[in-house]
């Protein structure tokens, strides 16, 4: 599939160009008499889109225009709902793609050629028309345009030259200057030239799209319009005021811009936060089939066949439980002394915790003129909110974070945002960033580093055999790996500290520790409290079991040995003990059959050699007799070491025979 093109597209937006207007971000509905809609309440959603309500009026059966931009005619045609409580709702219909390309692509000229009124003439072929030029005038049917070169020298131009023929037949021909006039008596043809004027005249058409809704209905009533569009992304910025009392102010201000090109006059605005899922889809867009194209052939052939085939497990809460609190009348905050208090928003927005999303619903009216951007508070709350050290070993550094454990121990969730924190004494502290934060848990907001404090990391691994069993000749042996690491806190001179190592877990290992306080799905959280001055050792161990097994009939000496050392039953080591010894009288017999297998070896090469120099020599030489009797001789030893490798194999076979009815009765 493929979207609809014409060649004619850049030259049509090209003659368009001065006539092209920016589009506003919201439809605007328009009835033939007059507009009577109002935006009544928008929801910006953390998704990037803002769902619109307005409202509309209708009397009896009626046509709905919405004056909407072509680039979010799509997210309209696949979202628009229409509430009419005592009538029904028909087609909608709307202008194609490019009403303007549409008009041209019927008539005999280009927008080009509407801009050149020689140019128009020569596409005029056929057509009777009257033309003046210069003091003449002629009547007749075009026969064309030519071009010619001037015929003074001094003046080097191109001239156009109408051609016509009269009633009569008779030819003439009109030089055509800045003077010409022209007139169309082609009833038809006229027509077609005021359409396409008309067309182009409206060029904002090919950046507005005006959609109508068929209502059919009795009476004079109200119709409600919801609908999406693009809308830019709505931002949370916090404030937090910490104390000395397990408690912060958080107030969380929403950053919002008004891009619909239509000014906000006390519309209800909601904010909702989530992850949904937003697709677009180019509902507008014409596609069409690519079909094959096949050669012209002569004769006929047969028909084809016809196509007939068709998720947090926590050890303990880091923060404390704390009330839910009205919205603050006063806050006590003195910012080093002379910085005013947080000022309580007037009044808090309703949340509403939905399976997937929070809203916040203002409580007042918004007013806001298009183009401008809006920041005002939705949230002023007490939360609970824990100072803490936190060290990160993967950070790499002997310092860990200051950072706070802040609680939502409200109704609805927090949306992610950036949080700048004040301390009631110092003022300005730092900056962090929260992530969303559901209600009723707990996050860590960290924003600054705690070079008061250092922690020291040792991590020291261990192996060795927890356990070894036999079973039916099999040896199993349980193998512990344990790692232990020990932080090692020395404390900040001024002040008591709370602090929070984020152990890094490992799949498959067991941890234990003394300290441990809470769990995520990548960190053990281990707490300790470390006064002024102080230290503090803070130790984890990572433990895993690994099983291993053996057939003890393959087992050498050396392992069963090593097996023995280390079982605790002294029956068991026994019998680990005399199955190695068994074992190394079997290699020690193995042996044995080895070595005389390579004398063996070597006897046959000798007797080979000493073939062949008999062969070389005359037989009743000195010499041939010398090599006679040293073939006898080797022939003997020969005959020797074969004896002696039959024992020794002998003896392998029996000492193997005891390894294994020892092994049955193991």
């Amino acid at each position: 599939m493929k979207k609809s093109q014409n060649p004619r597209s850049k030259a049509i937006r090209a003659a368009m160009a001065s006539a092209v207007v920016i589009g506003a971000v919201l439809a605007t509905p328009v009835s033939a008499e007059e507009n009577s809609s109002k935006i009544e309440a928008i929801t910006l959603s953390s998704g990037g889109l803002a769902e619109i309500r307005r409202n509309a009026s209708a009397d009896g059966s009626t046509i709905l225009r919405l004056e909407v931009p072509l680039e979010h005619v799509d997210d309209i045609l696949k979202s628009l709902v229409v509430r009419d409580p005592e009538g029904t709702v028909g087609a909608m219909t709307l202008d194609g793609l490019s009403p303007v390309e549409e008009t041209f692509r019927r008539l005999p000229f280009t927008p080009e050629q509407m801009g050149s009124l020689p140019d128009l003439a020569a596409s005029l072929q056929g057509v009777k028309i009257r033309a003046s030029s210069g003091g003449r005038t002629l009547d007749g049917v075009v026969l064309g345009v030519s071009s010619q070169k001037s015929t003074n020298p001094e003046n080097d131009i191109e001239e156009r030259v109408l051609s016509v023929m009269a009633d009569n037949g008779e030819i003439k021909v009109l030089r055509m200057g800045t003077d010409t006039a022209l007139s169309i008596l082609d009833d038809s043809v006229l027509e077609k030239v005021r359409e396409a004027a008309n067309v182009s005249g409206r060029g904002r058409t090919d950046e507005i799209r005006v959609i109508s809704l068929e209502l059919s209905g009795e009476r004079s009533r109200s119709i409600t319009l919801t609908y999406l569009v693009p809308a830019p992304v709505w931002k949370a910025a916090y404030r937090l005021v910490i104390g000395n009392d397990q408690k912060a102010r958080l107030q969380a201000w929403a950053v919002v811009e008004n891009a619909t090109g239509e000014d906000w006059d006390e519309i209800a605005l909601t904010l909702s936060s989530g992850a949904p899922v937003t697709l677009s889809q180019h509902l507008h867009q014409r596609y069409w089939h690519e079909r094959q194209v096949v050669p012209v052939t002569a004769g006929s052939t047969s028909a084809p066949r016809p196509d007939n085939s068709k998720a947090m497990i926590s050890a303990a809460g880091a923060a404390p439980a704390l009330r839910r609190s009205e919205p603050f009348a006063e806050v006590e905050a003195s910012f080093a002394g002379d910085m005013a208090a947080l000022a309580p928003a007037s009044r808090q927005a309703e949340q509403n915790e939905g399976m997937t999303s929070a809203t916040y619903r203002l409580p007042q009216p918004v007013d806001l003129k298009a183009g401008q951007t809006l920041s005002l508070p939705f949230v002023d709350d007490e939360v609970p909110a824990e100072r803490v050290s936190v060290f990160q070993p993967g950070r790499n550094e002997n310092h860990p974070i200051a950072a706070l454990f802040l609680k939502n121990d409200s109704p609805g969730s927090l949306p992610p945002g950036i949080l700048t924190v004040y301390d009631d004494q110092n003022g300005y502290v730092g900056d962090a960033q929260l992530a969303g934060l559901p209600a009723g848990e707990s996050r860590m907001a960290s924003f600054a580093a705690d070079r008061k404090v250092e922690v020291a990391t040792q991590t020291r691994p261990e192996e060795n055999i927890s356990q070894i069993s036999v079973v039916d000749g099999s040896v199993r042996i349980t193998r512990l790996s344990r790692v232990v690491t020990t932080y090692t806190i020395k404390g900040a001179a001024d002040a008591p500290r709370t602090v929070i190592i984020e152990h890094p877990r490992r799949d498959g290992w067991n941890f234990t520790s003394e300290s441990l306080d809470s769990v995520t799905p990548t960190h053990q959280r281990l707490r300790t409290e470390i006064e002024p001055r102080g230290q503090a050792e803070v130790v984890a161990t990572d433990e895993m079991k690994q099983l291993e097994v053996f057939a003890l009939v393959d087992a050498s000496s050396d392992a069963l040995f090593g097996w023995a050392g280390s079982v605790a039953d002294s029956e068991t080591a026994s019998k680990f003990t005399k199955l190695a010894e068994l074992r190394r009288g079997v290699a020690e017999a193995e042996r044995v059959v080895g070595e005389i297998e390579r004398d063996l070896d070597r006897a046959s090469e000798g007797q080979s050699r000493i073939r062949e120099n008999l062969a070389a020599v005359p037989a009743d030489s000195a010499l041939g007799q010398r090599y006679v009797v040293m073939l006898e001789q080797e022939e003997d030893n020969i005959e020797g070491l074969g004896k002696r490798r039959g024992e020794a194999e002998t003896k392998v076979e029996e000492l193997q025979e005891e390894v294994a009815a020892f092994i049955r009765t193991f």
